[in-house]
């Protein structure tokens, strides 16, 4: 079924009524095969004996629970409004199309592309310079590597790739070095540069940068002589602290929580939690399950509901056959195709293998994550988060990407990281895939994008420095005066999703609400909570240095009771 609603294309109109949506929703769920085998199973009951015309009415509701009809229905309309949500924002676009040398091209036969659409002309002359600073490194790589964007992979290639992965390591960026007032220089802009070859095209570093380049002509202090305190420098529409604590209320310490409450109430609590939750996977009750996970998933069950949600297909009987042929269709095309960005994804592997946490998980990873650079049903997502870059690819003239790499996905420093949590939960490679593939459509692009959509990183960012002048302005005030911005601090957490911070259990919990609430504003939330739990330590720090030392161990850290302690206390 999941399959099927995704080659629907529906979305939401700007500014649609909730009529309209209705609409939208009705006329879509009229194509599905569900909605159609719904009215088979309801007819073939009804011509029984037993049911007379008089009493129809009454007992339609009934029966379409009996038959498990209404719970299917309701599955589907819910996926039908996720899909609509998440398409509702992507419109028709033409970028250039480059070479592996960069050269442009006309690009008026190439298909459409979709793209995230911008209106705030600041937010939007940001994104295109986001592109160009990610095309130029794209284009520094290949030429530092002197190999074009795609080529195909024969026994010669291979063998260079062996050479230049035994000469990377010792190939790095220098440190970074220090002003006066402990931050850190921008090495792009010395005379230090030096190109590590294979360097990530999106870091964290690159990326707040960018971010804090964006200018609002209504926002310049010499017109308006107020000078904003944070380093986002645009208004952004983001929920109020009251507006959060509706929005979570399912976090409040009144409920019983995963990741809390089994450490105090041991076997009893979390058998309660297994039973419930049990009986829920039982009825396919996908609106319950995902109401239930508010509150977080039992360590034995997160498997089976992390693939409900997020992968339905792998519940069905032909589903798991498709899933395991896709999957090995884009491995044999790793096998055949070299592309600029396998280097960079392999470099990213080597580096979350260097944790202790996940260095068994080095093979695995690798076998997903070159699979994902080409899989173009990420695309209209992947190109959310950054304009597509077209090109020439597999080394023929007449051969055009829409979009490079095939997926769209530009590689981010620490990609690796958002997938090797997820080899904890699922052993098989398949679910690994298919899981990973949904969390990078659904919510990690968000993290690389820069827009004024909800839940994208510039307001994930404008509403963590929100949180930190709100909940202390003490501390607030003493880092301004200091010349500190918490912003440098926190960002590098909720650019990785706190992945390669916390401890892994931590981070499945926080991950799991995520996915409950279908949004990432538990990151800036979490970011604020764990600044200003080191307030008092922070007041005594002078240097950005020294407080950067404060938030070098998380091994203590515990998710829920710092996200209630900033919602709740």
């Amino acid at each position: 079924m999941h399959n099927e609603l995704e080659g629907l294309d529906i979305k939401y109109p700007p500014n649609a009524t909730v009529n309209q949506k209705a609409e939208i929703i009705l006329n879509a769920l009229r194509q599905t095969t569900v909605a159609a085998k719904i009215k088979r199973e309801i007819k073939d009951e009804l011509i029984k004996s037993k049911y007379t015309v008089g009493n129809l009415g009454g007992n339609l509701p009934k029966l379409m629970d009996e038959l498990g009809c209404s719970l299917k229905l309701k599955n589907c309309i819910r996926e039908l409004e996720e899909s609509a949500e998440r398409r509702g924002s992507i419109n028709g676009s033409n970028p250039e199309i480059v070479t592996a040398q960069g050269k442009g091209v006309d690009a008026s036969a190439v298909p459409n592309i979709p793209k995230l659409t911008e209106s705030h002309h600041a937010i939007s002359e940001g994104r295109a310079k986001w592109r160009s600073h990610i095309l130029t490194e794209l284009q520094g790589i290949s030429s530092d590597l002197g190999i074009p964007f795609a080529r195909h992979r024969t026994a010669t290639t291979e063998q260079a790739r062996q050479n230049r992965e035994a000469v990377l390591p010792s190939e790095t960026l220098p440190p970074p070095a220090e002003r006066s007032d402990g931050t850190e220089t921008d090495v792009t802009n010395t005379k230090q540069k030096v190109f590590t070859r294979n360097r990530p095209p999106v870091t964290a570093r690159s990326m707040l940068k960018n971010i804090c380049d964006i200018r609002s002509a209504n926002h310049i202090s010499n017109t308006t002589k107020l000078y904003g305190w944070g380093l986002i420098q645009v208004e952004l529409q983001i929920p109020t602290p009251d507006e959060l604590t509706e929005i979570f209320n399912e976090l409040n310490p009144s409920n019983r929580q995963c990741g809390v409450d089994e450490q105090i109430l041991k076997e009893k609590f979390t058998d309660d939690c297994i039973r419930q939750m049990s009986a829920l996977l039982a009825k396919n009750d996908k609106t319950a399950i995902r109401q239930r996970l508010k509150r977080g998933a039992p360590v034995c069950l997160r498997q089976a509901i992390w693939k409900l949600i997020l992968d339905p297909t792998s519940n069905e009987a032909s589903g798991n056959e498709k899933r395991r042929a896709h999957l090995e269709a884009l491995q044999q095309d790793v096998l055949k195709v070299e592309l600029l960005t396998d280097d960079v994804l392999r470099k990213d592997i080597r580096e979350c293998a260097d944790d202790e946490k996940y260095f068994v998980f080095d093979d695995a990873l690798e076998k997903v994550l070159l699979p994902l650079s080409r899989d173009v049903y990420c695309t209209p997502y992947a190109t959310k988060a950054v304009d597509a870059i077209k090109g020439f690819g597999r080394g023929s003239p007449n051969e055009v990407l829409p979009a490079y790499p095939p997926s769209g996905i530009i590689p981010a420093d620490g990609l690796a990281r958002l997938c090797a949590p997820l080899c904890f939960i699922f052993t098989n490679l398949v679910d690994v895939y298919f899981v990973l593939r949904a969390m990078y459509c659904r919510y990690w692009s968000k993290l690389y994008t820069i827009s004024s959509s909800p839940s994208t990183m510039l307001t994930l960012c404008k509403l963590f420095e929100k949180l930190v002048h709100i909940y202390n302005p003490d501390v607030a005030y003493h880092c301004i005066t200091a010349g500190i911005r918490p912003l440098e601090i926190a960002f590098p957490w909720m650019f990785s999703a706190f992945s390669g911070y916390l401890e892994v259990d931590q981070l499945l919990h926080l991950w799991d609400r995520v996915i409950a609430y279908d949004n990432l504003l538990l990151f800036p939330i979490l970011a604020a909570a764990i600044f200003l739990w080191r307030g008092k330590s922070i007041l005594l720090c002078d240097s950005y240095n020294e407080i950067r030392h404060l938030f070098t161990d998380f091994s203590k850290i515990q998710v829920i009771p710092l996200l209630q302690y900033l919602l709740f206390a």
